[in-house]
């Protein structure tokens, strides 16, 4: 298990128990959330925290995890460099097994994975700072843009000409060489 990243919060799952869900919540720390900014590519990130339902299913084999996620971010526009303020709210479903045996195609979790196989416990543990950390970054726009902002309004705004720009140059050439 990887204890050395930003945000970890290890759970044995023996405190688990059959027939009953175990709920846990986690808060990073302003330390982590300043940790952790960079490696998802944020200028900040202020109030990460986490709910979690954890229980068994299949015959006590497989921990289903639900989760709920919360985070207030930061991110720097693509084409401006604008701050970006947005607040995360998400849910996640995943499941854990304790041995990574095959499990059986008619089984409930086939339907929650949707065809995936669940994650491999190491040594009994789940890391659930780790896995908020997974699903928060499946939540970030990739390519987070300011309101109104767009590349040719920014390209006019600097004062050159969009048609010089190498594209359209390219373009041009490639054009010319069809006739």
């Amino acid at each position: 298990m990887n204890t050395s990243t930003e945000f970890s919060r290890l759970i044995t799952v023996k405190g688990i128990i059959s027939d009953k869900s175990k709920t846990e919540e986690i808060k990073a720390t302003e330390t982590e959330c300043i940790a952790l900014a960079p490696r998802l590519g944020l200028k900040s990130l202020t109030g990460l925290k986490s709910k979690i339902n954890m229980s068994y299913i299949s015959d006590g084999n497989i921990i289903r995890i639900k989760g709920d996620i919360k985070a207030d971010i930061v991110q720097s526009c693509i084409v401006s460099l604008q701050d970006i303020s947005s607040k995360i709210e998400a849910h996640f479903d995943t499941c854990f097994t304790k041995d990574g045996k095959e499990i059986d195609e008619n089984t409930e979790i086939n339907i929650i994975l949707e065809e995936e196989f669940p994650d491999v416990m190491v040594d009994g543990m789940i890391d659930l700072g780790e896995l908020t950390t997974q699903y928060l970054s499946l939540e970030l726009d990739p390519y987070p843009r300011a309101l109104g902002v767009s590349l040719p309004a920014q390209v006019s705004k600097s004062g050159k000409n969009i048609k010089n720009c190498p594209f359209h140059v390219l373009k041009k050439i490639k054009s010319e060489k069809k006739e």
